[in-house]
C-alpha cells in the first residue's frame, strides 16, 4: 500500500514540476498565480457601471464615425456621377 501511495505522489509531483516547467518564461506557476490573482484584484477595482458607459462611449464614436463614413461616401458617388456626366458632355461636344 505504501508504494502504491508512493508511486502517486511520484506521478503528482512529476507531472506538478512539467506544468511548472512549462511555466518558467513567466517564472514558474507560483509567479503565474500571482499574476493572475494581481489581475483579479485590478478587475475587482473596476466597477460595471464604469465598463458599461465606457463601452456605450465607444458604440456612440463608432456610430458617428460610420455615419461620416456613408456621408462621404455619397459625396465620392455624387463627385464620379458628376465627373462621368462631365465626360460624357464633351464626348457629346466632339463631332463624328
Amino acid at each position: 500500500m505504501t508504494d502504491n501511495v508512493r508511486e502517486h505522489l511520484e506521478r503528482i509531483l512529476a507531472s506538478y514540476e512539467e506544468i511548472n516547467r512549462r511555466f518558467t518564461e513567466v517564472g514558474g506557476i507560483g509567479k503565474l498565480l500571482g499574476l493572475f490573482e494581481d489581475v483579479k484584484r485590478e478587475l475587482e477595482r473596476v466597477s460595471d457601471q464604469e465598463l458599461e458607459r465606457v463601452t456605450g462611449e465607444i458604440k456612440s464614436v463608432v456610430e458617428d464615425l460610420l455615419k461620416v463614413d456613408y456621408e462621404m461616401r455619397k459625396v465620392q458617388n455624387l463627385k464620379l456621377l458628376f465627373e462621368q456626366r462631365r465626360e460624357a458632355g464633351r464626348s457629346d461636344d466632339e463631332p463624328s
